[in-house]
């Protein structure tokens, strides 16, 4: 009997000082730490609890196309469903290829979405979303979303007289594509900014 208990009471004890070394899940803040079992939050040092009330979630196939009267430049689309309303500009209205300086002649366009939103939605959380095409490294994609969607949210401020406390800005990059990358035309759709307003 005693050679059968003290096997087993080493292996218990194995067992539980090797599960003791493991990290507890709280503890799994960083992207390397992440398994096929577990889930690590990591954006911008910010965990769930601190983003969850401010997360955007658009379900794309949910948006329906919309036409509003107050916008007239072409190369802005509007798209919404019950929660949000999304302003879509493409990159050759507001941006020189690989630059994140709104160009002089984007005023007319940002302008013409300001006016709506204030109009529409004023005192509404907006959301000024950065992507990029999949050409080129995907690190420098998301950096110049990133920069051209800052760029955006600036200008609105000023320009647009939109309160600073109720716009935020995210950079996808090269994820969530609108269209192919394998053609130039996909390209030229997957560069763009949005402008997502949450409606209710």
């Amino acid at each position: 009997m005693k050679n059968i208990i003290l096997p087993l009471l080493a292996a218990a004890t194995f067992a539980f000082a090797s599960c003791n070394d493991l990290k507890k899940p709280e503890d799994k803040d960083q992207p390397q730490e992440a398994t096929a079992d577990t889930a690590v939050v990591y954006r911008d040092g910010r965990s769930a609890g601190a983003t969850a009330d401010n997360a955007f979630v658009l379900t794309r196939e949910r948006l329906a196309d919309v036409k509003l009267p107050e916008i007239k430049t072409s190369g802005i689309t509007v798209q919404s469903d019950s929660s949000y309303q999304v302003y879509s500009v493409d990159e050759s209205i507001l941006f020189d290829t690989d630059k994140a300086t709104i160009k002089p002649s984007a005023a007319a366009a940002i302008q013409e979405i300001a006016g709506s939103v204030n109009q529409r939605f004023a005192g509404h959380d907006v959301r000024v979303m950065g992507f990029a095409d999949a050409r080129g490294d995907a690190a420098y994609n998301y950096d110049l979303a990133k920069q051209r969607a800052e760029a955006v949210k600036t200008y609105l401020i000023e320009t647009g007289k939109m309160p600073a406390d109720k716009l935020s800005t995210e950079s996808f990059g090269e994820q969530q594509p609108a269209a192919t990358n394998a053609t130039a035309e996909g390209r030229k759709e997957n560069r763009r900014v949005e402008i997502a307003v949450r409606v209710k």
